[in-house]
């Protein structure tokens, strides 16, 4: 069988992570006095993205990110405001958002049948498993790998070391990592010579020196490359 294991990412791969942050961002207490509008949405993920960027460089820690990004958010639209309290308002309610990227659902039913599946992901520890059980997309899951568990992050090669150390060293051609971060599954698949599928919704060029084995634009087309 080809690619009897398949790794899969979870933000912006499986979760809708744009959808459920904006959602939570909504609900916070600030919303009543920030309107968080389009052009203030686009921010908070342009931020977000940055300082996830950072932390996979190792230039951040996981801390210090989500201790930041609010008092840098508000900063930007010079918003005096004691954001001390934000991170973990925001946290439990972006935690409780759990809407899927489309045919997500289809795509972990269909390939769970024959091939064992896996998430490979740096996303914090908490917001992870609350998402996988709010979205009930568990049972398609045979085990579940974060960075604060193993303590590497990707895209270090030894994040995957950790992880197949416990698979029970897997050969490299038997696995497949799925994700939508160049910088982080992808990179972190080339390192360690593992074929990849960047998901690529939006059709984005690929300007990096990482290099998938191939690209989707839709997870439904994943299935077909595996025959």
């Amino acid at each position: 069988m080809k690619y009897p294991i398949i790794l899969f990412d979870l933000d912006s791969t499986i979760l809708d992570t744009n959808k459920n942050a904006e959602n939570a961002l909504h609900k916070m207490d600030i919303a009543k006095s920030f309107a968080f509008d389009n052009h203030e949405i686009a921010y908070w993920h342009e931020l977000n993205n940055h300082l996830w960027q950072l932390f996979e460089k190792g230039e951040i820690s996981r801390d210090a990110l989500l201790d930041q990004r609010f008092k840098k958010y508000f900063e930007h639209f010079n918003v005096d405001v004691d954001t001390s309290s934000f991170q973990e308002e925001y946290i439990h309610l972006f935690a409780s958002e759990h809407e899927l990227l489309p045919n997500a659902r289809k795509t972990l039913s269909d390939l769970s049948r024959d091939r064992k599946l896996y998430v490979i992901s740096n996303g914090t520890k908490f917001k992870q498993h609350a998402q996988i059980e709010g979205a009930d997309i568990g049972q398609y899951f045979d085990d579940i790998f974060l960075s604060e568990d193993l303590g590497y992050k990707k895209p270090d090669p030894m994040f995957f070391k950790k992880m197949d150390d416990q698979l029970g060293n897997v050969p490299n051609d038997e696995m497949l990592v799925v994700g939508d971060s160049l910088t982080a599954d992808i990179a972190g698949a080339n390192a360690v010579d593992i074929d990849s599928v960047w998901y690529n919704p939006s059709r984005s060029k690929n300007s990096s020196v990482y290099k998938p084995t191939y690209q989707v634009d839709d997870l439904i087309k994943i299935e077909p490359l595996l025959k």
